[in-house]
């Protein structure tokens, strides 16, 4: 198999709507970050949340208020000092914490179905690579250079989708010198950049 072919393959995976949901763990948010604090820990007060959080006490506040009207948490006295509170997760915190998970987790299971342990862990390994490969600042030279002319935008706008857009936001980001200019008033992207749908 050509190398050409692997990229392109690993694209539509990556490009499909529904990973962004199979990898909600990775960007949490903090009231699920705290349902599964409470989940892992007793006698939990505000303080450690925000510890835990690293956030503000003020957010944390209003992050437990919002759980209490949801009824996934409630707010208990300390039996040994009644200037303490703890915050304990209920019935309906914890099946909304499972829920949560079981939907991220079946997808994963999903998209990683009949790939043994090993396999798993090789895989791992080949992207690990790739992104060191694609992080090297060989790479980033190789880059810098090969979109240095506003012709090359030109052409991948004519054959893609506004996708290229962001990815030359992404590169600015990075202070590409090259990347700085306008594109030229010949180039309209709403124009030139292809439906993706019509690409298939």
């Amino acid at each position: 198999m050509d190398k050409t072919t692997l990229l392109n393959k690993l694209l539509r995976v990556t490009r499909q709507p529904f990973m962004v949901f199979a990898n909600l763990e990775k960007r949490p948010d903090n009231t699920q970050e705290t349902l599964k604090l409470l989940a892992k820990e007793t006698d939990v007060t505000a303080g450690r949340i925000a510890e835990y959080l690293d956030i503000k006490p003020s957010s944390v506040t209003q992050i437990i208020k919002k759980l209490v009207q949801k009824g996934a948490v409630e707010r208990i006295k300390s039996t040994t000092d009644a200037r303490i509170t703890f915050v304990q997760l209920t019935a309906k915190g914890q099946e909304m914490l499972t829920t949560q998970g079981s939907i991220t987790g079946d997808l994963q299971d999903a998209i990683f179905k009949g790939f043994s342990e090993e396999e798993l862990a090789n895989f791992e390994t080949y992207l690990d690579r790739l992104e060191q490969n694609t992080s090297s600042p060989e790479f980033m030279a190789q880059i810098d250079e090969l979109f240095h002319d506003e012709r090359t935008w030109e052409n991948f706008g004519r054959q893609s989708s506004a996708r290229f857009m962001k990815m030359r936001e992404q590169m600015q980001k990075h202070h590409f010198e090259h990347f700085n200019g306008p594109f030229p008033h010949s180039f309209d992207p709403r124009k030139d950049f292809n439906d993706p749908r019509k690409e298939r």
